[in-house]
């Protein structure tokens, strides 16, 4: 997943560059999954985030700089709070889960993130959910109940339950980061919110992946593993909150949302491809999620004003 903020309105730019930058950004963000598991294989989930978020950052910064971000603003409660959720909680939590799960069972079960974000957003912004939403978040929430449980152990899932259990955490953690980001991005362009929230996150993760280090000691990557650290930092951070930014000067931010319903089967493609395996609950499971999210979106798009985003 990548971190995006409230689009404005701009002129129209290449209409056919849009809708490519946005296909590429999902392909990337649907990939990350495999390749964040081939990783772990060979270095801890927390000294993987710090390198991951050191190269997205020193990407980042020096065009944020220009848009008004300065270091100082990554220490100010509300960008602290900002990358705990959608940084160290999410990327921690998701590195964690991948250790005892598959990367099947996680693209499923943040499949929900949508589903999950309006509930808390009728709590926390004070929305309003209509019959439709409200039976498309159930069939999403079953549904990834199903893939819980159909899941069972394997040489990928070592111990499903409790890697399905820290990845409901990390949708928790994005839905809570989305509604964060709702608020700041009325007073903050989405490049400098996101470069604050990738240095406060790191802020957070360091001294765990220093910890880790210490007591492990350091690892001796592979290529394939140096690659995926790269792969992660360069293309799967950075990369995609160009895309997705630069794909908004063309595309609606309503339409391009939609695309984001492409990750879960990117990422279980691929995860196949790799040799992972997905039985029959677990694809029910997951096409019931997928369902129970295109209901609830659909229904929350026809409720925006005419003309909204």
């Amino acid at each position: 997943m990548g971190h995006t903020g409230a689009s404005r309105q701009r002129q129209p730019a290449n209409t056919n560059r849009g809708p490519l930058a946005l296909l590429l950004t999902v392909t990337i963000w649907g990939s990350s999954y495999v390749v964040t598991k081939s990783a772990l294989s060979e270095i801890g989930p927390f000294a993987l985030n710090v390198a991951r978020f050191v190269i997205a950052f020193a990407i980042l910064a020096p065009l944020a700089h220009g848009k008004g971000y300065r270091l100082r603003l990554s220490f100010q409660p509300t960008f602290l709070r900002f990358g705990l959720t959608g940084v160290a909680l999410f990327y921690g939590l998701q590195n964690l889960g991948l250790r005892y799960t598959s990367a099947v069972n996680t693209v499923l079960v943040q499949t929900t993130i949508p589903a999950v974000t309006a509930l808390l957003a009728v709590w926390l912004l004070k929305e309003r959910l209509g019959r439709a939403q409200i039976a498309g978040i159930a069939l999403a929430l079953v549904g990834t109940a199903i893939v819980a449980l159909a899941g069972g152990g394997s040489r990928d899932a070592p111990r499903p339950l409790m890697g399905d259990a820290l990845i409901v955490g990390t949708v928790i953690a994005w839905a809570v980061y989305t509604i964060q980001g709702k608020k700041l991005s009325a007073h903050y362009p989405a490049l400098v919110s996101t470069t604050a929230a990738i240095g406060a996150g790191l802020a957070i993760l360091l001294p765990l992946g220093v910890g880790e280090l210490a007591l492990g000691g350091l690892p001796r990557l592979s290529g394939q593993a140096g690659a995926a650290v790269l792969f992660l930092g360069v293309v799967a951070s950075a990369l995609p909150m160009f895309l997705w930014n630069y794909a908004l000067d063309s595309v609606p931010a309503s339409v391009a949302s939609l695309y984001l319903n492409l990750i879960p089967v990117v990422g279980v493609a691929l995860a196949l491809l790799t040799g992972e395996t997905i039985n029959a609950g677990q694809l029910a499971g997951g096409l019931l999620t997928l369902v129970g999210v295109w209901v609830s979106g659909r229904a929350a798009a026809a409720q925006r004003p005419s003309g909204s985003e």
